[in-house]
């Protein structure tokens, strides 16, 4: 695999740590356990900074307009639809925001609007990533020469260093979350 796609198959599996994370958070409240709302807003955190201002940022400010340079329709699929996924993500996040500050405050149905926003994200992202892994990613690799592979990795490293991102600090949560979401199904009473 080249590298830049590499980078972005990565991130993509960390984004799904949480994703999953979330998930069976929203299992929990749905069984009327309690969701650690310090975890929720961390959670947040981690969409808006890792997902969406590196990665996002790295899809929509320099692979989408260097593919359309290589004759993908910016305004067609699957740009496009990917760029549009995207904002609901920004949405949903927000959304996501809201609902961990009304549960934090212990309000009424704040559980339910979670569980509702945390499936609409796992809905999205699941779709997403895939179309990027199975469609648009191999579109690269046909596409763009060695030199252009290795032009997109020097600016993704580009884009994390100028972002100032805590890059792997952000990966260290996923991982933990997973670590415990692991922990805590294999614990579970059946």
């Amino acid at each position: 695999m080249n590298p830049a796609i590499a980078m972005l198959t990565h991130e993509h599996e960390v984004i799904m740590k949480v994703v999953n994370a979330l998930g069976a958070m929203s299992n929990e409240l749905a069984h009327g356990r309690p969701a650690d709302a310090n975890t929720l807003h961390e959670a947040v955190r981690f969409m808006r900074e890792f997902a969406d201002k590196c990665h996002h940022a790295k899809e929509e400010e320099i692979l989408f307009p260097e593919m359309a340079r290589h004759g993908i329709p910016e305004a067609g699929c699957p740009l496009a639809a990917l760029r549009r996924e995207h904002a609901q993500g920004r949405e949903l996040v927000t959304e996501l925001a809201e609902g961990v500050e009304a549960y934090a405050r212990q309000e009424p149905q704040a559980a339910d609007v979670l569980m509702a926003v945390i499936g609409n994200i796992g809905h999205l992202y699941s779709s997403h990533i895939w179309k990027e892994d199975n469609m648009v990613f191999p579109m690269v690799d046909r596409l763009f020469s060695a030199e252009d592979i290795d032009s997109l990795a020097e600016r993704f490293e580009q884009t994390e260093v100028e972002l100032g991102q805590e890059h792997e600090t952000l990966e260290r949560f996923a991982e933990g979350l997973e670590r415990t979401n692991q922990t805590h199904v294999a614990s579970a009473p059946r």
